[in-house]
C-alpha cells in the first residue's frame, strides 16, 4: 500500500515563494489503479516527480509499505526508490542501446551479475510481448512498443508501486489500448499499485478504480470511479462522462440523468419502462462502456406516462441511480417565457 500524507511542495522565486502542491492525501491500495487528473498547471507533474522523488517534497510523507520514503537520502534513498517504478511519458529510452539493453540498465547499475540479468530481461520483454525485438533499438519501434519497453525497464527492479505519468499520451488509439491491457494485467498479476497521472478522460474511464481531481494543487473530488460518475453533482463524473442535456423534448414529461450503479445492469432498461411500466422513453444522449469492473455508464432520457418517483424508485431496483432534471428545466424555460412575453 502506498500512502501520501499532506505533501507540499514549494519553490522559491525572484517573486517570491511559489505553492504548487498544498496538502495532497492520497491512498493506492497494493491491486489497484488510481488515476490523478486535472487541468494543465494543477500541479500533476510535480506531484509526479515527488512521488518518484526525482523531486524533494518540500514537507509531508511517502510511505511505502509504512516506511517513509521523503525523509531519507544519499543511499538508503536509492535503495528505497527501487520500490518504485516509473513509466515516461516519452519512454526515455535510449537510442544507441537495443531494447535488452534499455531493459538491463536498471539491473547493470545494480551490478546483478550478467546471467541473473539476461533471465530477468528476457522474462520481462515476454511479459510485454516483445522478446522478439530484443536486439532491436529504439528507433525501429512503433510508439507503443516503445512504451511497453519503457514499462519492463519500469519493473525490472520488481517494484511495488508503478507510476505511469502521461505514459500514453500522443499513441494511437490500438497502442493506447494495448498499454491499458498490460498496465491492467500487471495489477491483477503482481499485485501492483498504480498511479495513473493522464488528463485523458477515455483511459481513466478504461482502467482505473479510484480517481483523484487535482485543482490549484489541492485534490478536489477524490472517490471510486463508479460512485463518482453516479454522482449527479460530481465535477469529475460529469467530466468523465460528459452529457449534453437539452430542454425536456416536445411530448415528454420531464427529464432523468440515470447513471449505472450496479456492476451489471440490465442492458434493456429503457425497454423495460414500456413494457413493464406504460412509460413512454426518449433517449437524449449519453455514453454506456464495458469496465473491468462491469458496465460504467451515464444516460439522459426523457419520460412520459409515469410519475417522476415511480420512474426513480423502479430505475433504483435495477441498480441505476435517477436523478430528475425536469423541475430546473422547465423552471428555466418558465423564466425565459415570461421574460420574452413581457418584453413584447
Amino acid at each position: 500500500m502506498i500512502e501520501i500524507r499532506q505533501l507540499h511542495k514549494h519553490y522559491e522565486t525572484a517573486q517570491g515563494r511559489v505553492e504548487v502542491l498544498k496538502g495532497i492525501d492520497l491512498d493506492v491500495q497494493s491491486g489497484t489503479i488510481t488515476a490523478v487528473v486535472g487541468p494543465s498547471g494543477a500541479g500533476k507533474s510535480t506531484l509526479s516527480h515527488c512521488i518518484s522523488l526525482l523531486e524533494k517534497p518540500s514537507s509531508g510523507q511517502i510511505l511505502v509499505e509504512g516506511k517513509d520514503l521523503s525523509v531519507l537520502s544519499g543511499k538508503e534513498l536509492c535503495a528505497e526508490r527501487r520500490a518504485i517504478g516509473t513509466i515516461f511519458q516519452n519512454s526515455a529510452l535510449l537510442r544507441r542501446m537495443t531494447v535488452a539493453e534499455n531493459v538491463a540498465l536498471p539491473l547493470r547499475n545494480l551490478g546483478v551479475v550478467h546471467h541473473e540479468m539476461e533471465n530477468r530481461v528476457a522474462e520481462l520483454l515476454n511479459r510485454v510481448g516483445l522478446a522478439d525485438w530484443a536486439n532491436s533499438y529504439p528507433g525501429e519501434l512503433s510508439g507503443g512498443q516503445r512504451q511497453r519497453v519503457g514499462i519492463a525497464r519500469a519493473l525490472a527492479l520488481r517494484p511495488r508501486l508503478l507510476l505511469s505519468d502521461e505514459a500514453t499520451s500522443g499513441l494511437d488509439p490500438e497502442s493506447t489500448t494495448q498499454v491499458l491491457e498490460l498496465l491492467d494485467s500487471l495489477r491483477t498479476d503482481l499485485g501492483l499499485a498504480i498511479i495513473l497521472i493522464t488528463h485523458e478522460m477515455d483511459v481513466v474511464r478504461h482502467i482505473a478504480d479510484r480517481v483523484a481531481q487535482l485543482d490549484g494543487g489541492r485534490i478536489a473530488e477524490y472517490g471510486e470511479l463508479r460512485g463518482l460518475v453516479a454522482d449527479p453533482g460530481s465535477v469529475t463524473g460529469s467530466k468523465l462522462l460528459p452529457l449534453r442535456p437539452d430542454l425536456v423534448p416536445a411530448g415528454y414529461d420531464f427529464t432523468l440523468t440515470v447513471a449505472y450503479q450496479a456492476a451489471n445492469v440490465d442492458p434493456a432498461w429503457i425497454s423495460r419502462l414500456g413494457t413493464e411500466h406504460g412509460a413512454r422513453v426518449a433517449l437524449l444522449g449519453g455514453s454506456v462502456e464495458a469496465h473491468h469492473e462491469g458496465t460504467l455508464g451515464r444516460v439522459e432520457i426523457g419520460l412520459a406516462g409515469i410519475a417522476a418517483e415511480q420512474a426513480i424508485a423502479v430505475l433504483a431496483g435495477w441498480g441505476l441511480r435517477a436523478t430528475p432534471r425536469s423541475q430546473q428545466l422547465l423552471s428555466s424555460v418558465a423564466d425565459r417565457a415570461e421574460r420574452i412575453e413581457v418584453a413584447v
